[in-house]
């Protein structure tokens, strides 16, 4: 009796766990339907620049319809881009969203709300977002900076950073990485900030650092001034964040002051610093990086041998370095020489009878053993 006791129960959970799945595969499919037709309707609104007469309630309620809209948004500008603005405006979009933003919500219902708001946002919510930034919750307040970003509220960098120093890692950069969404306007902003920081001892040194990688990120050689201050500083953090920022910010301005970096105490630094040299491609700078080939640290010769690769004339220093009395440089310099490919390129401009003399000395290398 037990066993038929046991089998029927088996039976039970099979048959709960079947319809289960057919409601969850319905669920799913219905909410693909909604979105097509979500997408379709807005697609046809926008392209027309109409505002429906009668649209039915569910949509402005409607989480799928919120997310139609705001992928819309991400896809057009100008006037398109405004009109989705007017349909959010009409259909009630933005009370239910700010609605639901509320504190007395679950959670999950407050970040659905909140990704859609930061995505539709205009400059009237910009109070919103900023009062959402200070919420209790984490993730909230990093999506409310999120859309700080995004309507480029450049008054509210100097608090997203001082909140970032006060935040736990993860906040902190997801903060900062908000930034660079603002792009070279929030120059300014950042390099006040960092400016301000550095001598005061309780400056947060990791976001000093982190706000030197969004200066890189932005890429503007207006950064370099600020980022050259850095590179000099007293904690190695903000000199590598300087180093590798000045890879993309960096002008010639920057060369000697790399060049006395190439001399820093933290390897870190030094390998960082052989990059930034790399990318500015000067023949000028072979010759120092070279020196990094000897270093003791692996990462820094590592580094110091990708960087002479893309130097005009820094293949010269890595077949000399081959030929040396140092091992470990020369294994550095092999090992670019492979990776690169210009080691197998030598080899076929040989076979094709192209070779350059240079060419000929690495595909000697093919018969030196690893």
């Amino acid at each position: 009796m037990a066993l038929g006791a046991s089998a029927a129960t088996t039976v039970l959970l099979a048959l709960t766990l079947a319809v289960a799945k057919l409601v969850h595969r319905e669920a799913q499919r219905w909410r693909g339907v909604r979105s097509a037709h979500y997408v379709a309707a807005v697609g046809e609104l926008v392209s027309r620049r109409m505002l429906p007469a009668r649209p039915p309630r569910a949509w402005g309620e409607d989480p799928l319809f919120h997310q139609a809209l705001a992928d819309y948004r991400h896809l057009v500008t100008g006037a398109d881009r405004d009109h989705i603005g007017r349909l959010a405006h009409e259909l009630g979009v933005f009370e239910v969203l700010l609605r639901r933003v509320g504190r007395h919500h679950r959670l999950g219902v407050r970040l659905r709300a909140l990704g859609s708001l930061v995505d539709l946002a205009e400059e009237r919510h910009r109070n919103v977002l900023r009062d959402l930034a200070r919420d209790r919750n984490s993730h909230v307040r990093v999506n409310a900076i999120r859309g700080l970003a995004r309507l480029r509220d450049l008054e509210s960098i100097p608090w997203i950073l001082d909140h970032a120093s006060g935040s736990q890692p993860w906040e902190a950069a997801r903060s900062a990485d908000a930034l660079v969404e603002m792009g070279r306007a929030a120059l300014p902003g950042i390099c006040g900030w960092i400016e301000a920081q550095m001598p005061s001892p309780a400056a947060s040194i990791e976001v000093v650092a982190l706000a030197g990688r969004v200066l890189g990120l932005i890429g503007d050689p207006k950064a370099e001034p600020t980022l050259l201050a850095m590179l000099a500083g007293s904690r190695p953090e903000w000199r590598v964040a300087a180093a590798s920022a000045l890879e993309k910010a960096g002008t010639s301005d920057s060369i000697p002051a790399l060049f006395h970096a190439l001399e820093d105490r933290a390897a870190p630094v030094r390998a960082r610093v052989a990059v930034a040299l790399g990318a500015m491609a000067e023949p000028a700078v072979a010759r120092p990086v070279s020196t990094l080939l000897y270093d003791q640290s692996w990462w820094v010769r590592q580094n110091a041998a990708t960087a002479l690769g893309q130097i005009p004339g820094g293949t010269d220093y890595l077949l000399a370095a081959l030929h040396g009395p140092d091992p470990y440089a020369a294994d550095a310099a092999l090992n670019q020489l492979t990776i690169s490919g210009a080691l197998a390129g030598a080899v076929d401009r040989v076979l094709e009878g192209t070779a350059s003399e240079q060419d000929r000395r690495i595909a000697a290398l093919a018969t030196v053993p690893a």
